[in-house]
């Protein structure tokens, strides 16, 4: 059980309490929780309550130093409108669907390390006024296909080294980021042919699509297409080993070496 507590809003004396059931989830997966709201000195009318689904992004043009942004990927009402009597309490529980482009932070029990932060908070609409509440940060659990062709690559000789969060859409996707996850190959067929793989899926409820992109000096969102290859996979699948690599073949094929 988690709480987080929003602070007095306009003076109102409302406090909100968020509880989500459980922090860790996955995408297409529910978030569970109520919003718990209580504490007001007066009567007031609140417009609506929303859960926000929030990442914090990295901005490469800004420098490595450089604090990441937080952006807002996704909103949920959980209640219209209603009005809070004085001194009365109102719970609204909720189930949200996370959405299915939310990047992932674990792959069984295993963090994922570096500029990536995953959550959500509590918006309140209260008499034309807004107020968004602190961030409760979430684990999300890689879905079969991630680890599909994450134990691919590891099969076929390539090692992880990091991921994060990119500033800018994939086609296909509706998200302002994407995820970048980068492998080096360390052994294996692919070891003299390919050094650098990153890459990133554009994820949907049925299918998924991967981008695979090899020591490309040009940025993913207008990468050099002799070292990209793009191709769409099953969600649900959870072997994706021939086909990782008859894609790294062909990448290969397509840098000529």
């Amino acid at each position: 059980m988690v709480f987080s507590k929003l602070k007095a809003i306009l003076g109102s004396g409302i406090q909100v309490d968020t509880l989500l059931h459980e922090k860790h989830v996955v995408p297409g997966g529910t978030l569970k929780g109520e919003v718990r709201i209580s504490g007001a000195e007066v009567d007031a009318s609140v417009e609506s309550v929303e859960i926000e689904f929030t990442a914090l992004v990295e901005d490469d043009s800004k420098g490595e130093d450089a604090a990441g942004a937080v952006h807002d990927y996704f909103k949920a009402e959980v209640s219209g409108k209603f009005d809070l009597v004085k001194g009365t309490a109102h719970p609204i529980p909720f189930e949200v669907q996370v959405p299915w482009e939310t990047p992932f932070n674990n792959v069984e029990v295993r963090p994922l390390v570096g500029g990536m932060k995953l959550g959500v908070s509590t918006h309140l609409n209260l008499d034309q006024a807004l107020d968004k509440g602190d961030l409760d940060w979430l684990t999300v659990e890689a879905l079969p296909v991630h680890k599909a062709v994450w134990e691919a690559l590891e099969s076929l000789g390539f090692a992880f080294q990091e991921t994060d969060l990119e500033l800018g859409t994939i086609q296909g996707s509706t998200v302002p980021f994407y995820q970048e996850v980068e492998f080096w190959a360390t052994e294996g067929e692919f070891h003299e042919r390919i050094r650098e793989l990153e890459v990133v899926f554009v994820v949907g409820e049925a299918n998924t699509d991967v981008v695979f992109a090899a020591d490309n000096s040009a940025e993913l969102l207008a990468p050099d297409l002799n070292s990209t290859v793009r191709f769409s996979v099953p969600t649900a699948t959870t072997d994706a080993v021939e086909t990782v690599k008859a894609q790294l073949t062909q990448l290969a094929a397509q840098k000529g070496v």
